[in-house]
């Protein structure tokens, strides 16, 4: 955790390590700069497999030995629950009980004509979350990350962003004169129902082949296997692990791409009850949408972009996100908020 209060003249001669921290369905990314004296001197990006959504012990061990070698850390993560959102607040006595919200129990965050907030109930369930490695210094809404991505390419076109990870979504409906709606997401959970409903999604991409061809094949199989019997072993062996290594890579991708196109007839369902909500919700000044925008954190296939196209009929564009680079970015502005 960082020390406070420090001399800045004295403070230019240490360094501040800005840590990004982001738990995404199995995968746990790190973004790590350090910078002395406005410069540079590390910057470090590392993904790690987790289970469970739990912190790797690499992570741990990687966060704290940054922690005890440099004074000056801070350490950002994102909120991920449904107790946060949006809210449009023009009035300073507008009555917060129709959004079902009470203020004493958020943390707010105030722009020009939206607020955000975060229950104080999630903020206390991260810093017990992120014990580990002494707490986070910055939890940044969702919605926050987002706008700073887009805030300098809105204009009179309204727009649905959606920032699009493994384990959930985040919508952003806005343009140049307003932000209009807000919402989170889980995806994870959904999927696994609709996995339990399927019970034959494992054979999605299974080949039926003709029992003339199988028995066509195993000839042509023995045949290369007597080819190869006359070679040196070693090099047979190297051939064959060769030839699994690419097998296994292949399943992995086939796979990838199946999970993906039931993902995004999750995230689909989820997109179309939103709208729902925001065009029929007197909460909302609807506005028609003409354009989605997709924040892809976690690397879409091409068949679940064109699923969505399909699915919506709406122009939609995809764009390639960091979470973790944003949080960096956002723990830098925060830090140099909060050090005047």
């Amino acid at each position: 955790m960082a020390i406070f209060n420090f001399s800045k003249f004295v403070r230019r001669f240490f360094s501040n390590v800005f840590i990004g921290i982001n738990i995404d369905g199995r995968v746990c990314s790190v973004k790590i700069i350090r910078i002395k004296d406005e410069k540079i001197l590390e910057n470090i990006a590392r993904e790690f497999k987790t289970i469970n959504n739990e912190i790797p012990i690499e992570v741990i061990k990687l966060i704290r030995n940054y922690q005890k070698k440099y004074s000056f850390c801070y350490v950002g993560a994102m909120s991920k629950s449904y107790n946060q959102g949006i809210l449009r607040i023009k009035d300073k006595k507008e009555d917060y009980s129709k959004y079902g919200i009470n203020p004493k129990e958020c943390k707010m965050l105030d722009f020009k004509t939206w607020k955000t907030y975060i229950k104080n109930t999630e903020i206390n369930e991260n810093i017990e979350r992120f014990s580990k490695i002494n707490g986070i210094d910055y939890l940044f809404s969702p919605f926050v990350v987002i706008f700073r991505k887009i805030k300098n390419q809105l204009d009179g076109k309204t727009r649905l962003y959606i920032l699009q990870e493994r384990s959930s979504i985040s919508l952003l409906v806005a343009d140049n004169a307003e932000i209009y709606f807000g919402g989170y997401f889980m995806v994870e959970g959904e999927m696994e129902d609709v996995n339990m409903q399927d019970p034959h999604t494992e054979d999605f991409f299974d080949i039926i082949v003709p029992e003339d061809e199988k028995d066509s094949n195993e000839e042509d199989i023995e045949d290369e296997i007597g080819d190869l019997e006359d070679l040196d072993s070693d090099f047979f062996i190297d051939k064959l692990n060769e030839k699994l290594l690419i097998d296994n890579q292949e399943e992995n991708l086939t796979k990838g791409k199946v999970d993906d196109i039931y993902k995004i007839s999750v995230v689909t369902s989820i997109i179309q009850n939103s709208l729902m909500e925001f065009y029929s919700n007197d909460l909302y000044d609807s506005k028609f949408i003409e354009e989605f925008v997709i924040l892809d954190a976690y690397g879409m296939s091409d068949g679940a972009l064109n699923y969505l196209k399909d699915k919506m009929m709406i122009q939609t564009q995809k764009i390639s996100f960091s979470i973790v680079d944003e949080l960096v970015e956002l723990s830098k502005i925060e830090f140099k908020r909060t050090e005047k």
